[in-house]
């Protein structure tokens, strides 16, 4: 497992008070917690108690956003799918102008529809700060 962008201590906390997120406080308690690429995109994978799968999207440039959001989405619902998780939440730091966002999240629509198990997030980048510590700040500006 490679280093993480944030800190194994922030996550329950990132994941409760970020992303809304009510699983009983059992799925915390064992956390996978790594680093991944596909071509062209890097993320943080967590898998909280073999339930709540979540993407941390580490490089959100937005010119090539709506392409890798699709590439990540379909590998999270497989992932998902195929480890039988409750939740996949896709996380985008940053603050994607209101063009941008009304696309991404209507992709993100259309890509699962009807999967209420997928959920878009977007975080902006000083809410991430809270949650890094003394992790290094890989959050692009959006």
């Amino acid at each position: 497992m490679k280093n993480t962008d944030l800190p194994l201590i922030a996550i329950e906390p990132f994941v409760r008070e970020c992303l809304g997120c009510e699983c009983p406080a059992q799925v915390s308690e064992v956390v996978e917690n790594e680093i991944r690429e596909l071509p062209d995109i890097r993320y943080q994978r967590l898998l909280a108690g073999g339930r709540l799968l979540v993407y941390l999207l580490s490089d959100a440039d937005s010119e090539r956003l709506p392409e890798r959001l699709d590439r990540l989405q379909r590998t999270g619902i497989a992932e998902r799918d195929a480890a039988g998780c409750n939740r996949l939440r896709i996380v985008v730091p940053g603050r994607p102008g209101a063009n941008l966002r009304r696309l991404l999240s209507a992709r993100f629509a259309q890509n699962a529809p009807g999967d209420e198990k997928v959920h878009l997030h977007f975080v902006p980048r000083e809410t991430l700060e809270l949650y890094l510590g003394d992790a290094p700040r890989p959050w692009p500006v959006l």
